[in-house]
């Protein structure tokens, strides 16, 4: 699984509900640079907020391990149940695991 890069996005809050807290957010690569500028801002307790891991997978972008094992589950499990297990399995989106079965079986149709 991928982790990010310099661009994911990250929120430092720092000092929260005091006087002199601070909120900044910005790709994790600019972030170090801007809490390595000011020594202030490396004292006090700290909060990372981290963006999201996003698959950058397109409409069609699925591989053929997925729907391998997609078309296995089916042979032995209800739809629904093997889009689900499929997308849990791959970390991607039951929803459209689900529309391209029932695209497959119109196909074949």
């Amino acid at each position: 699984m991928k982790c990010g890069g310099p661009e994911r996005h990250v929120v430092l809050a720092r000092e929260i509900t005091k006087t002199w807290e601070s909120i900044e957010g910005r790709p994790v690569g600019e972030l170090l640079a801007w809490v390595k500028e000011d020594e202030n801002r490396h004292r006090g307790e700290m909060v990372l907020v981290v963006e999201g891991y996003k698959a950058n997978l397109d409409e069609d972008d699925i591989s053929p391990e997925v729907i391998r094992t997609l078309n296995l589950l089916q042979q032995e499990l209800p739809p629904k149940k093997a889009a689900a297990i499929t997308a849990e399995i791959y970390g991607l989106k039951k929803n459209r695991l689900y529309k391209l079965m029932l695209e497959q079986s119109s196909d074949e149709e």
